[in-house]
């Protein structure tokens, strides 16, 4: 499925193209408007607004949205709206130790949501297949509501190192993963266009939109949990580099990050990650010091990284941002003997929903380039 022929006027002008593409930028950004409205924002006749938006209403893009309350003096005038229920929008994270999907509308207001628990050593086309059910679960219940099953695009998020053009280069926390194109692989099979991305990137896209990061267009993003992860965000959008591997700083052999969960129970005492805060929150010593080195080898890669890229926030994610305080004051006490400014740091606003979130986002950006191109 492309997006593109959903817009109608394919057997007409190329300024007709150009003028049906401004109306429903124009709509789809800001509040419902009437035909003389439409015209006003968009620099155009009030017979070219009132014919696109009758052929946009047709196709199901637009749709009617009440009417003027101005007083006029005559007829009420009938307000349009970009028609965000005409399709969907498909998040989707594949963990180690979970799958997530979420959908949404075209506007990216949730409609439904699924997590199932997996395996870590889950294979690969089974790990793939757990995702597709999932998702195709949530869109029979969005079909079973009465409403639109119709998938524009979808974003994918995955631990690893993931390439432009959407396949994974290298996984070491999800083993056989490494060399899956998941753009390809889920693109076949849903039929439609798909972008995948390193879930940290995902999750700093998702933060700077909807959670700790509103209106703050350099964020660092950590996620902290069974592995430890970096998602950049670099004006306003997440910086990839060259090969899909900016951020990975946990490659470093002197940083320990690798193993740093696995020493953080081991000098806990502990089985879990959450068993091991509890009881620092709760003052035993044992835990306290486990937590302290814990959070000066964070300290030592979020400093590298706030050293390089000067962020104006750091966002810290995954399994140990439900910790709060416990794991954020050492973290900012350990900093302070690194950086020149500790930059705001903040704990994730959207806990584990943040890459189906973030998913969502490319998945909607992906759809608008397509709408709104000149060509």
């Amino acid at each position: 499925m492309t997006i593109r022929p959903t817009l109608p006027g394919g057997d007409q002008s190329a300024l007709r193209h150009l003028n049906t593409r401004r109306v429903l930028q124009v709509l789809c950004d800001g509040p419902p408007l009437t035909i003389s409205g439409v015209a006003q924002v968009a620099g155009l006749s009030r017979p070219t607004a009132q014919a696109i938006l009758t052929t946009l209403t047709d196709s199901g893009l637009l749709r009617p949205d009440g009417h003027d309350i101005v007083k006029t003096g005559g007829r009420p005038a009938q307000r349009y709206r970009f028609n965000a229920a005409a399709g969907l929008l498909a998040g989707i994270d594949i963990g180690a130790h979970a799958v997530s999907v979420r959908i949404a509308d075209l506007n990216g207001v949730l409609q439904a949501g699924m997590r199932r628990v997996i395996p870590a050593d889950l294979p690969a086309d089974e790990r793939l297949q757990t995702a597709l059910t999932l998702l195709d679960r949530a869109l029979s219940d969005q079909s079973a509501s009465g409403q639109t099953t119709r998938l524009w695009a979808a974003g994918v998020g995955t631990a690893g190192i993931v390439d432009s053009g959407g396949a994974v280069r290298l996984s070491v926390a999800i083993p056989g993963w490494t060399g899956v194109d998941l753009a390809e692989e889920i693109g076949r099979r849903l039929d439609c266009p798909v972008v995948a991305m390193k879930d940290a990137n995902l999750a700093v896209l998702a933060e700077h939109r909807h959670g700790a990061g509103r209106e703050v267009s350099h964020i660092l993003y950590v996620h902290a949990g069974h592995r430890l992860g970096v998602g950049l965000l670099i004006d306003g959008r997440p910086f990839t580099g060259g090969t899909g591997a900016a951020g990975e700083i946990g490659r470093h052999p002197g940083l320990g990050w690798e193993d740093a969960p696995a020493r953080l129970l081991a000098a806990a005492g502990a089985d879990a990650i959450e068993a091991a805060f509890a009881r620092a929150r709760h003052g035993e010593q044992r835990a306290l010091s486990a937590v302290d080195g814990f959070a000066q080898a964070l300290a030592n890669g979020i400093g590298a990284m706030v050293l390089a890229m000067d962020p104006r926030l750091i966002v810290i994610g995954g399994g140990v941002a439900k910790a709060g305080t416990t794991v954020l004051d050492p973290i900012a006490r350990h900093l302070a003997s690194i950086c020149y400014e500790v930059p705001d740091l903040q704990i994730s606003a959207l806990g584990e929903d943040a890459v189906t979130i973030g998913a969502i986002e490319v998945a909607r950006d992906r759809v608008r380039v397509e709408l709104f191109a000149d060509s």
